[in-house]
Order: structure tokens, then C-alpha cells, then sequence
């Protein structure tokens, strides 16, 4: 390259030198302008995001964009690094009113997006304006396309966070309210149902379904309360309800739950049992359904009653629990004593205790035979069984026993009932003897 060519080549330090220059006369011109710029950007937002329309939001998004704007025209006129920049109290401000206010995170991004977009349009009006080089116009631009993408993201990420911990601290106070109130309708206490119904989106005239539902399984340090609200509302539909469920966390894995139902009385155990078993580590007891008042504090009380055969169960249709399935309130008490418990099962069930898939095979068919009232037909109908295989599962029953089946028939049918629901926890390992008397 000769001399002369090489001095008609600035260099690249000479080259971001004039860039400079030029960001700060355009930072400059702007800044004259500002309040063209921010009466510009107020309306772009206003008109393409939704949700802002309320006079004290309206208020407080002008707010924020002037905060916005005086800070970008600021920094650029005075040539100050990005990583020097602060939060802007306006803008942190108008994020926490959008979370009081119930808007959703996605409009406040939607708002910064559009904002930048009219901001870097004026940007680009004024290099247009600029007396240089094209291929120094095209320098400018990309120069301010990456700064307002970088200040962008950054400062969406500060607005989010306040909004997300606003809207933290709004759950944390209702779920306070509700659970207050809750509590005073389950202890007895004075309370205006009305009042309930307000704070709390939930009322107390129809017919509760009461439920509790918690998480078991590894991550028990981790909030599941999004997990269990899913769940909530998946119930409520699996159960007929009408509205929103009432869903109260009592800690990170538990919540107890309300819904009303249409059905009256009936509830559709195999359906809810089936959303249930569709989320890990999920487990439900329910309480039968009742009338006013009443009928949501002893849904509830009876829901508690056999959390432990869900907490004891390890047969996986026993996550969920009803209690007004037969004999299921029975077996929350046996629940209570497994040593003993296990030793009835033992006493009565004989090598039908021992816990392998032969034996529970034998359980099933005798536990349905007894069901049907000893109907050889229905069994194997319900079974889907051959009549023949059901006549020698029974025989070999008898023999595991060591009895007959007619004999202590009340005891029998409660001990299989028992295994059928808690499984293992009251059954015998393999290789221990069992009784046979």
C-alpha cells in the first residue's frame, strides 16, 4: 500500500472516534426534542398494548417513559458506559402499580418493546440528518441498535423483577386473608359470609367438595404451591364444579382445597382418581360433598380423616382417597396401628398376606367374589375371568388360608379390604411364615 493510500484510510481508533462524536451530537439534538420524543413513545405504547388504560396507570406510564428517555438521552450525551446505569425509580414504580393493578408481566414487556422501537425510529431520523459519509450513518446506526438493545434488555429485566415480587407479595397477602378467614369458618368462629365470598372469590351457600392435596417425592424444598394449584383446577372440572376452586397452601407442598359441585352428592371417584395419578408425586384425599356451611367444614374433617391411608398407601390408585368409599373410613383407623393392623392381616389372611403377585392375585379375586355376594358370574365378569379360573383362585385361596372363606367372613372381607388399599405396609415379606389356623 503506498503513503498516499494509506493516509486516506482513517484508522480503526479514528474511525470509533468520529462515531462517537456523533453519538453525542445526536444525543444532543434529542435532547432538545425530549418531550416531543416522550409524547411520541406514550402514545406508540398506549395504542399497541392493552391493559393501560386506567387514568393512574396512564399517569405513571408518561412517567416512566420520561424517566426512561432523560436517563437513554443522558447517557448518550455524555458518552456514560452502560454498566454505570441505575434503576429508574418511575419505571420500577410503574411496574409494581401494573402488578397491583392485575396486569400481567407480558404487557409491561410489550410496553418496553414498543418503546424502544419509537425511540430508535427518532434515532434514526436524526442520522438522517447528519452531514457525513453514508457508510459512517450505517457505523452510527448499528452502534445505536446494540446500545438500546443492551439497555433494553437490561432494564426490562429490573421491571420484571419488581413486578414478579410485587406480585409475590400480593399472593403472600391474600393467601394470609384467606387463610384467616378459612380459619374461622372451620373453628366456628364469628364471620360474614358475604365478606368471605369477597376476599376470598369462594361461597359458602352451595355444596363443598372439600380436599387435601400435597406432593410427596424428591425437591421437598421447593414451593409447590403452582403445582397444587394446577391440580386444584384440574379437580374442580374432573369434579363437575362450578367457578374457581378455593385453594388455601398451608406449607410449600400442601394446600387444602374447596370446590363446589353440581352433582349434588355424587362424586366421580375413577375421574378424579385419574387426574390425581397424572401428576407426580401427587396425592388427594377428599371428603364428602356438603351443604353450606356445615357441609365445608365436615367435607373437610373427613378429608383429614383419612389423609393417612393416602400418606400410608403404597398402592398407586390409593393417592387419591374418598372418604365416602365403603370401608374406607374403617380402614383410616386400622391405618393408625400398623404393627397391629399387620398382625390382624396376618391372623386372618394366613399366606394370603404375603406380599408377592400370586397371593395379591388370589386377594383380588376373593375380595370381589365377597363383594358380589358370592356370585361366581359377576366376578369373573368384573374380573374379566373365566368362570373356571375364578372357582380355582378360589379354591386356591382356601388353601393359601388355610380355611374356608365362609368362615369369619367379616373379618375376611375387612382384611383384604385393607390390603387392597394400604398394600404393602400391612402385608407380610416374602419368606416369613405366616399363620394357619
Amino acid at each position: 500500500m503506498s503513503d498516499d493510500a494509506g493516509r486516506g484510510t482513517p484508522s480503526k481508533d479514528t474511525r470509533a472516534a468520529d462515531v462517537q462524536e456523533l453519538v453525542v451530537v445526536v444525543g444532543e439534538r434529542m435532547q432538545r426534542r425530549s418531550d416531543e420524543i416522550v409524547a411520541s413513545m406514550d402514545a406508540a405504547i398506549e395504542s399497541a398494548v392493552e391493559d393501560l388504560g386506567e387514568s393512574e396507570l396512564t399517569d405513571m406510564l408518561r412517567a416512566s417513559v420520561e424517566g426512561n428517555v432523560a436517563t437513554i438521552l443522558h447517557m448518550i450525551s455524555n458518552d456514560i458506559p452502560l454498566d454505570r446505569i441505575q434503576p429508574i425509580t418511575a419505571a420500577t414504580e410503574y411496574a409494581v402499580r401494573l402488578a397491583r393493578h392485575g396486569v400481567p408481566a407480558a404487557a409491561l414487556r410489550r410496553a418496553y418493546h414498543i418503546g424502544s422501537d419509537d425511540l430508535f425510529n427518532q434515532m434514526f431520523a436524526e442520522i438522517q440528518q447528519l452531514d457525513c459519509a453514508p457508510d459512517l450513518k450505517l457505523e452510527l446506526l448499528h452502534h445505536f441498535a446494540g446500545w438500546m438493545h443492551k439497555y433494553v434488555d437490561w432494564m426490562t429485566r429490573v421491571v420484571l423483577d419488581a413486578h414478579e415480587e410485587e406480585q409475590r407479595v400480593l399472593v403472600r397477602q391474600s393467601e394470609n386473608v384467606t387463610s384467616a378467614l378459612v380459619e374461622q369458618v372451620l373453628s366456628g368462629g364469628a364471620f360474614d359470609t358475604e365478606e368471605f365470598a369477597t376476599k376470598t372469590g369462594y361461597r359458602l351457600d352451595g355444596t363443598h367438595l372439600g380436599a387435601i392435596a400435597w406432593i410427596e417425592g424428591p425437591a421437598q424444598g421447593a414451593d409447590q404451591t403452582p403445582t397444587l394449584a394446577a391440580a386444584a383446577e384440574t379437580l374442580t372440572v374432573a369434579a363437575g364444579g362450578g367457578g374457581s376452586p378455593l385453594l388455601v397452601p398451608v406449607d410449600r407442598r400442601t394446600a387444602w382445597l374447596w370446590t363446589t359441585t353440581a352433582g349434588g352428592t355424587v362424586v366421580d371417584v375413577p375421574r378424579l382418581r385419574t387426574v390425581v395419578q397424572a401428576v407426580p408425586g401427587l396425592r388427594v384425599t377428599f371428603g364428602k360433598p356438603g351443604v353450606g356451611v356445615a357441609g365445608f367444614r365436615r367435607s373437610h374433617e373427613q378429608a383429614e380423616a383419612v389423609r393417612i391411608v393416602a400418606s400410608t398407601a403404597t398402592v398407586p390408585h390409593s393417592r387419591a382417597v374418598y372418604y365416602g368409599e365403603d370401608g374406607m373410613s374403617a380402614t383410616a383407623v386400622l391405618a393408625r396401628d400398623l404393627a397391629t393392623t399387620r398382625r390382624f392381616v396376618a391372623d386372618t389372611l394366613g399366606r394370603l398376606a404375603i406380599d408377592n403377585p400370586a397371593a395379591e392375585r388370589l386377594r383380588d379375586t376373593t375380595r370381589m367374589f365377597l363383594r358380589t355376594g358370592g356370585s361366581y358370574v359377576q366376578t369373573s365378569e368384573e374380573l374379566v375371568l373365566h368362570r373356571n379360573t375364578v372357582k380355582y383362585r378360589l379354591q386356591k385361596a382356601e388353601e393359601e388360608r388355610g380355611r374356608p372363606i365362609s368362615d369369619n367372613r367379616l373379618d375376611l372381607e375387612l382384611a383384604l379390604h385393607v390390603c387392597h388399599v394400604l398394600g404393602r405396609p400391612v402385608l407380610m415379606p416374602m419368606g416369613k411364615r405366616a399363620s394357619r389356623r
